[in-house]
């Protein structure tokens, strides 16, 4: 069968890093779309199964507001600046904490009000001020005074990790720390204290799953991983803080960050490790990834200090990045014409097994807001042995996630396109599929998920609406295994688009306007105020 597609052209910013939006008392979306009601007054509801007063429930070890288990105490003092903060009772050296491996650690942040401010004010979020120029330029780094954390189990210890430094993170879905709001955090152990980690980590993330309700990303993750796909760990865990009162502790989900461990731990799976990493927002080409020229910095259509996503360092993710090979890489996609004979004009640079996984889950677990169907939450790795990977990131808009709704196998960047445009490569991509739906139906997803679920009720981490959650994502994963075989049949075969629609690249059928080239196509000059494209020969359109 084939089957013709249709992009929807939205607005990327609308949805973009979406896993960061914390809002705890409301937005909180369930299988339906509806918020989970409200607390009293608006102040964030009562953790299910937390005692009276909004203490989180209590998990084997722990006491009320995350304070320490059996032993606290011993040694140390209670704080005086931030009452209700648990008591260490072991140092950092000697504290024994599985990060990833349980559920139900916890983890309380003591703040300023002076050092919180400064958080809010660089957090971002797509109504900031975008100022390129503020008082005293970027500053110090962003820190809470003490991070205790508590290992979760009868025997677990507590130690205060001092000075973290702590970032309030988020575009669309930023929220300010404050008594009402819960942000997402980045941390960073040992930007004060040289070679602090926390349970063998140096970089962590905390969010509170708002988008994909507090299923979805743990889970999402998980199935990378056991469908063979190097993706981040991921657990839940208890968050306090000052600012929302010593009685309360939030469920947050915790996610391993893209850091240089990930790339040790997963070496195997990642051609011997990592040399380059980056994440960012768009394509290669200046985000264009059309496979156009690449623009020269004086060229007027290209913004100043723009002439690679590469050269950018913010989008580095170790402490500096070598972009000589992945410029290399953008320009031989610039010059490398679609159709047959794609695949093989950049073997010895793409990652190709890994990247026919890769849109096959992406598919699969209907993982929409990614690199492939909408050029955001991109991680490209540079592997140890020169190819090239994407990895999976911010996860939680995925498994019937309301706001990408039946993604496609296709995909619309410039490597997907390319591909679908090559029979070759698409008959691996479709065999690649094949193997990764046998193997999802073998791993028995539903029983996933029941496990994740009965760790959240037995943690007392689940809240309002998380049942009703819950029976949707089984429902829905359980027809996603039935489903899955017949609908790959509709992708076998890619469709001729229908005038007026052209092939913006693999059988991705869209308007001229909407194929993702800032510029008018030949015969649209008329449309808009648009310059004239620069493409390449082989581009046609109503091919």
């Amino acid at each position: 069968m084939r089957r013709t597609f249709l992009l929807l052209s939205l607005p990327l910013v609308a949805v973009s890093a979406c896993s960061d939006e914390i809002h705890y008392h409301s937005h909180y979306y369930g299988a339906a779309g509806e918020p989970a009601a409200a607390g009293e007054d608006g102040e964030p509801p009562p953790v299910a199964g937390a005692p009276a007063g909004g203490a989180a429930g209590a998990g084997a070890g722990a006491g009320a507001g995350g304070e320490a288990g059996a032993g606290a105490g011993a040694g140390g003092e209670a704080s005086v600046e931030y009452p209700g903060a648990p008591v260490a009772d072991v140092t950092t050296s000697e504290h024994e904490l599985d990060v990833f491996g349980v559920v139900g650690n916890r983890y309380w942040f003591a703040v300023s009000d002076a050092e919180r401010e400064r958080m809010n004010q660089a957090g971002g979020g797509l109504g900031g001020d975008g100022d390129i120029y503020t008082p005293g330029g970027d500053g110090d780094p962003t820190f809470v005074d003490h991070l205790w954390v508590t290992a979760f189990g009868p025997q677990g210890t507590t130690a205060d990790y001092g000075q973290v430094q702590t970032k309030v993170v988020g575009e669309s879905t930023y929220k300010p720390w404050d008594s009402r709001h819960i942000p997402n955090f980045n941390i960073d152990s040992n930007q004060f204290v040289a070679k602090q980690h926390i349970g063998g980590y140096e970089h962590l993330r905390f969010g509170n799953a708002l988008v994909g309700s507090i299923f979805r990303e743990r889970l999402t993750l998980q199935l990378y991983r056991e469908l063979g796909y190097p993706a981040p760990l991921a657990t839940h865990a208890w968050v306090s803080s000052n600012v929302w009162g010593p009685d309360v502790a939030i469920p947050y989900v915790l996610v391993e960050r893209y850091k240089a461990r990930f790339c040790n731990d997963n070496e195997a799976a990642l051609g011997g490790g990592c040399a380059n990493m980056w994440e960012f927002v768009g394509d290669f080409n200046n985000g264009g990834g059309h496979g156009g020229p690449i623009l020269e910095a004086a060229d007027e259509r290209l913004p100043a200090a723009q002439v690679s996503l590469f050269d950018n360092p913010a989008n580095c993710q170790f402490e500096t990045c070598d972009a000589g090979r992945v410029k290399e890489l953008e320009q031989l996609l610039a010059a490398t014409p679609e159709g047959e004979g794609y695949k093989a004009a950049l073997d010895g640079w793409v990652a190709w097994p890994e990247f026919h996984r890769f849109q096959c889950l992406s598919w699969m677990l209907w993982v929409g807001d990614d690199t492939l169907h909408n050029s955001n939450n991109v991680v490209l790795v540079e592997r140890s042995d020169g190819l090239f990977q994407y990895l999976p990131y911010s996860v939680d808009i995925s498994l019937g996630q309301d706001w990408y709704q039946n993604t496609p196998l296709t995909g619309s960047n410039v490597l997907a396109r390319g591909c679908q445009s090559d029979a070759s490569c698409w008959a691996d991509t479709i065999a690649v599929c094949e193997d990764a739906i046998a193997d999802f139906a073998a791993l028995e997803p539903v029983k996933l998920l029941d496990h994740i679920y009965g760790e959240l009720e037995e943690q007392g981490m689940l809240r309002a609406g998380d049942e009703a959650r819950y029976a949707f994502l089984s429902a829905w994963l359980e027809a996603r295994v039935a489903g899955l075989p017949a609908e790959l049949e509709e992708f076998r075969e890619l469709a001729v688009c229908e005038e007026p629609m052209v092939d913006c690249g693999g059988g991705i059928c869209d308007y001229p306007e909407n194929c993702g080239v800032e510029c008018a196509k030949p015969g649209r000059e008329a449309a808009g105020d648009l310059a004239p494209c620069a493409l390449p020969e082989n581009y046609a359109v109503g091919k």
